[in-house]
């Protein structure tokens, strides 16, 4: 137990933290779920970064080179990179080549094992699951929550909540479409209040969704009127997956003798939902602090408050602006977002829009603001911060 690490979540973040320490320490990775990756909770798409990070090659469905964003009165604005901005995987595979890595590092997963609970002492952490109708117990002498957005780790430690959400809905539906390197996307209060509805073609198939601010109608509400738009036949789905997304991350996200990763830290990117890229550098930094940590025996919460400090180093500026960016703009009608496609529907603006990275959103900010400094109007105090 001196030196035994339990990860609960079985997702590719939890994989990617076991595979970062299993080699060095003893490792047990626990899912609920019967089979890694079954739900699928994501859409899947993902920068090529994630991807390469992950050794997934093999789960690439499709790649993308750009969008086609659909803004409120039928003002389009097309978005191209010369490059492969985001590719769709097959999440299950994904997951399961991410478990796989974990696995062949030393860790040790077990399916089909739901966390309870869990209580911190002296001599380490003792964590109740539940196998079916069997109670078990482990101990270890530290815990990583990475189980999702609900986080029972998070709760348990008393860790608190993400700042905000959206709540999403997805289908797959069979479709003849033709093979294209830009996927669709949907914005406005009628079809996805304070967030987006997309459509990405793949081949025989699309997948096609929304994700929507809590407080408004429940998402299949908005999928339904997004599907007749599209006018794709409903009764050709073959698959719904459904979820929640997290923004905002607790006070802390670590505590005694425990941290917490990916959307158990309510680590997503708050512009577009995406949160493997920062679940991985999460878990990289938790890792980091956690193998001097458990060498030197001290898990208490000053010695793992250094994750904190490392993940923020790296992720903290665009998740907080971002966030900020996403409290301006639930606040905006369809004439405003209408009003600012067309000030961004210009040669210099598609420009840099088309040079940007989708794990960096944020960080185009100044060169667009330079472009279009119109859009300073729509939402002064922010984007003005933006540049500091």
């Amino acid at each position: 137990m001196d030196d035994k690490v339990l990860v609960v979540g079985g997702g590719p973040v939890g994989c990617m933290f076991a595979s970062l320490i299993a080699s060095s320490f003893t490792t047990t990775v626990i899912e609920e779920h019967d089979q890694i990756g079954i739900p699928v909770q994501c859409t899947g798409l993902v920068s090529p970064r994630v991807v390469e990070t992950a050794k997934a090659e093999k789960a690439v469905l499709a790649e993308f080179k750009g969008a086609l964003f659909h803004f409120p009165n039928e003002v389009d604005l097309e978005v191209r990179g010369k490059r492969t901005k985001a590719v769709l995987v097959d999440r299950a595979r994904f997951d399961s080549i991410c478990c796989q890595k974990a696995i062949d590092a030393g860790a040790d997963v077990i399916t089909g094992e739901r966390f309870l609970d869990l209580t911190v002492d002296m001599k380490g952490v003792l964590a109740h699951a539940r196998a079916g109708h069997v109670r078990k117990e482990h101990r270890a002498a530290l815990i990583i929550g990475a189980d999702g957005y609900k986080s029972t780790v998070g709760r348990s430690a008393g860790l608190g909540h993400a700042k905000d959400a959206v709540r999403g809905l997805q289908v797959d539906i069979a479709e003849d479409a033709e093979e294209s390197d830009m996927l669709d996307v949907f914005v406005g209060n009628d079809v996805a209040p304070g967030f987006f509805g997309w459509r990405i073609p793949c081949g025989s198939f699309a997948r096609v969704g929304v994700c929507v601010s809590q407080g408004s109608l429940p998402p299949v509400h908005y999928l339904k009127a997004l599907l007749k738009r599209l006018d794709l036949d409903r009764e050709k789905v073959t698959a719904t997956h459904s979820g929640l997304i997290p923004f905002g991350p607790q006070a802390r996200t670590y505590g005694e003798r425990l941290m917490l990763i990916g959307d158990s830290a309510a680590q997503a990117k708050p512009l577009s939902g995406g949160g493997l890229y920062t679940g991985f550098v999460a878990a990289r930094c938790a890792a980091k602090v956690a193998g001097p940590a458990l060498t030197d025996g001290d898990l208490s919460a000053k010695r793992l408050s250094g994750y904190q400090s490392l993940w923020k180093a790296e992720l903290g500026r665009e998740l907080d602006r971002g966030l900020l960016l996403r409290r301006a703009y639930k606040r905006m009608r369809d004439g405003k977002l209408e009003e600012i496609a067309r000030t961004l529907d210009k040669p210099e603006v598609r420009e840099v829009l088309s040079t940007g990275d989708i794990d960096f959103p944020i960080s185009l900010a100044p060169q667009i603001l330079k472009a279009a400094p119109s859009l300073v109007r729509h939402a002064p105090q922010f984007l003005r911060s933006l540049l500091w």
